[in-house]
């Protein structure tokens, strides 16, 4: 019996250190990160679009070059630029592009870049932290140009987009008149618990946090706004849950910060209230 005992003491030593071991292994390694940034079949050789547009490669590490367009009205002079940050699967060279039509017409220009191993930038995608300094470069690269500078620019999120918005618009608060997100989660551990419960691991949503790096803690960089946000999610989101945009919300400074709940897909908001949502980014631009 106390040979059984003690065969049992170090099988659960044994248990509990590789379990351990294989929790640190995933956090330090970054192997979320890869799981989370990774869109197959996304890669094209040529970008093609019938709107007014500037192509831009940013030169972000030795042999890595980033991929970005910058979108423009046809006849009038801009009044203000987005900066886009789009979905996990959205990349320039494709019906993407219809969404910004709304917005040229009113004279917003639309810049949006493609993340490494993504579209037609080069790299890869496999260090959140990397990527945020990726984000942040572009960023002021585009908002000092001579038809940027000067003019309104608003940040706009969606779904992992989102993540990254929050992120910019925190750090380069006082280069930009507005926040604009749709269909966005507070942080990857927050989206990971969501995927766990898809995938029947409802009792492993613990493990969760402790496996993903949170770089991108949109809860908490939402608190350090001051400027004009609009936080915008489908009450039937199947993706990105209702509640996590809520939460956003939640921790957001009230004065600033508008929610509009909608009914729609996943970040179709666009399509379903063109008028509003354009509106929106309108106002910004008049501040």
């Amino acid at each position: 019996m106390k040979k059984l005992l003690k065969i049992t003491k170090w099988l659960i030593i044994t248990i509990f250190a590789i379990t351990l071991l294989s929790i640190l292994y995933l956090r330090f390694s970054r192997f979320s990160d890869k799981m989370i940034y990774q869109t197959n079949d996304t890669s094209y050789t040529e970008f093609k679009s019938e709107l007014n547009y500037e192509e831009f490669y940013f030169e972000v590490d030795d042999d890595v070059k980033l991929h970005g367009v910058l979108f423009k009205p046809d006849s009038i002079t801009s009044i203000g630029t987005i900066f886009h940050y789009s979905g996990k699967g959205m990349h320039l060279n494709s019906s993407m592009q219809e969404t910004y039509r709304p917005f040229l017409d009113k004279g917003i220009q639309v810049f949006c870049f493609e993340r490494r191993g993504f579209g037609k930038s080069k790299g890869k995608a496999t260090n959140t932290s990397t990527l945020k300094k990726d984000a942040l470069l572009i960023f002021d690269e585009i908002v000092a140009m001579d038809n940027v500078s000067g003019k309104p620019v608003i940040i706009w999120g969606q779904s992992l987009g989102g993540t990254f918005a929050t992120m910019n618009a925190s750090h380069r608060q006082e280069k930009i008149s507005g926040l604009i997100l749709e269909g966005t989660f507070g942080s990857f551990p927050d989206i990971g618990k969501v995927y766990a419960n898809a995938l029947n691991l409802e009792n492993f949503k613990w493990v969760v946090p402790l496996i993903m790096n949170n770089d991108f803690p949109a809860k908490e960089e939402i608190k350090k706004l001051t400027i004009p946000t609009v936080i915008i999610h489908s009450k039937t989101d199947i993706q990105v849950p209702y509640e996590l945009g809520k939460e956003i919300f939640d921790e957001a400074n009230k004065g600033n910060t508008k929610f509009w709940d909608i009914d729609s897909k996943h970040i179709m908001g666009i399509y379903d209230y063109e008028s509003k949502y354009v509106e929106e980014f309108m106002k910004m631009t008049r501040k």
